[in-house]
């Protein structure tokens, strides 16, 4: 009879333990709440302890349905860079091809999506990240300020 109950408990505990959020080692953090009465929010996070920087958005599905992204083509998120003064230095997007079609990103309940990119700074000093998701019905953007020293 005990390993009835133990069994079940363990695998409850290991998904908990597996859907549990990870507090990655960053400088800078947005989260706010986009699309709330749907269930979908994001939350955008900026690495620079590996002398490279590293950018990502999560977009999560918050709700107990099943949430569709549409997407007008292949670029489905962007990264940009803007310096003090307000001037991008740094595109993700920027040189690169994109499919033309148009495509969706199905999130089950209490699912996640990140997309994440790493960018080579040329020099040292205070920037601000604009991490787009450029969905349709979803769309999220969002700026977070961080500093290299």
């Amino acid at each position: 009879m005990l390993p009835r109950i133990i069994v079940p408990l363990l695998a409850a505990a290991a998904l908990i333990f597996a859907c549990s959020p990870r507090t990655p080692n960053s400088v800078a953090t947005a989260r706010p709440r986009s699309a709330v009465e749907q269930g979908v929010t994001s939350h955008v996070m900026v690495d620079t302890t590996r002398g490279e920087v590293r950018f990502a958005i999560e977009v999560a599905n918050d709700s107990r349905k099943l949430v569709e992204l549409d997407f007008p083509d292949g670029r489905t998120h962007d990264f940009i860079v803007l310096d003090d003064s307000g001037r991008e230095v740094w595109r993700w997007s920027a040189g690169r091809m994109f499919t033309q079609g148009m495509q969706n990103r199905l999130l089950d309940a209490h699912d996640a999506v990140v997309y994440s990119e790493k960018w080579h700074p040329p020099t040292k000093g205070h920037y601000t990240l604009v991490a787009q998701l450029r969905s349709n019905n979803y769309p999220v953007r969002q700026r977070v300020e961080f500093a290299l020293q």
